[in-house]
């Protein structure tokens, strides 16, 4: 099946200015898009934008999601604007820090921003959305979901502290949010919808070079060559990871709870596949949604 063109419409990527969201634009804008940058540096952003077919098209939203006065500040501008018809919620802390460290709204790091300042952008952006035709707001989750579970009483601020379990927190945080977020969407209405995606395993080794923004050296690009054939069915190139979102932000007709990933679970084309059960749970989704809430100090979902 041909992917839908997306001319005219306007697609925010968080953390577009490298790694996977790079990704993610550059196929979005391939297929017609409006990307609207949002990162923390103009410099990237421009040397972003700059790569993207018809760079003209796209433009800069300064935002850094570990200030929350950028956050708020960039989430109204684009919530008083013209419709947005895509929100990719892509960026984030991936090595988390190794100990633990307070972030936006008083909780853990990681999830802070990964989470709850993605969620407090989309709150004030979100009456662009609904000025569209139709829109779609991607969370992004992880495959590692299925490996750390999920802990409902210390998600937001643990008592033992682990980097990577910080990080998964974080990305079921961002899978059980983006399910009842659509299950809230879905029974209000709403021509909004809300789609969970995770990238599999990717590694900048695998990845194309797009200089400035990324350059392999000569060995790495040789060595890269003969290893991927081997290793096909563990990493990936973060081109071929940014797919999932690609598929969740295009794919014409959703089912419900729709979470797109690599066929293998790590590695290979976008499918249709199954978050762990935790992420699907209704009764847990409204419980992560009041707690979010309750930090936000107002609903994500203006009423």
């Amino acid at each position: 099946m041909d992917t839908p063109r997306l001319d005219g419409q306007s697609i925010i990527v968080t953390g577009a200015t490298s790694g996977i969201g790079f990704f993610v634009a550059e196929g979005l804008a391939r297929l017609g898009a409006q990307i609207i940058v949002a990162a923390r540096s103009a410099e990237k952003a421009q040397s972003a934008i700059a790569l993207l077919a018809e760079p003209t098209r796209h433009r800069h939203l300064e935002l850094d999601l570990a200030d929350l006065e950028s956050v708020r500040g960039a989430g109204s501008r684009i919530g008083a604007g013209p419709p947005v018809h895509g929100l990719v919620m892509n960026a984030g802390v991936i090595a988390a820090h190794p100990t633990y460290s307070e972030g936006p709204f008083g909780v853990e790091s990681t999830v802070g921003v990964n989470v709850l300042a993605h969620l407090e952008f989309l709150r004030l952006s979100f009456p662009a959305l609904t000025h569209a035709t139709e829109a779609r707001v991607i969370s992004t989750g992880s495959f590692l979901t299925k490996k750390i579970p999920f802990d409902a009483d210390g998600w937001l601020a643990p008592s033992a502290y682990r980097p990577r379990a910080a990080y998964a927190m974080s990305k079921h945080a961002a899978e059980i949010v983006g399910f009842e977020l659509d299950r809230r969407l879905v029974a209000s209405g709403s021509r909004v919808r809300s789609v969970v995606s995770h990238p599999g395993s990717a590694i900048d080794a695998l990845t194309p070079d797009r200089p400035p923004l990324h350059q392999r050296s000569a060995l790495v690009r040789t060595l890269a060559a003969a290893v991927a054939p081997v290793f096909s069915r563990v990493v990936q190139g973060k081109d071929a990871a940014a797919q999932p979102a690609i598929a969740a932000m295009t794919t014409p007709m959703l089912p419900a709870a729709a979470y797109f990933g690599p066929r293998t679970g790590a590695t290979g084309a976008p499918i249709l596949t199954t978050p762990v059960p935790t992420s699907l749970s209704s009764e847990l989704g409204r419980s992560v949604w009041q707690q979010v809430e309750e930090r936000l100090g107002a609903p994500i979902i203006p009423e």
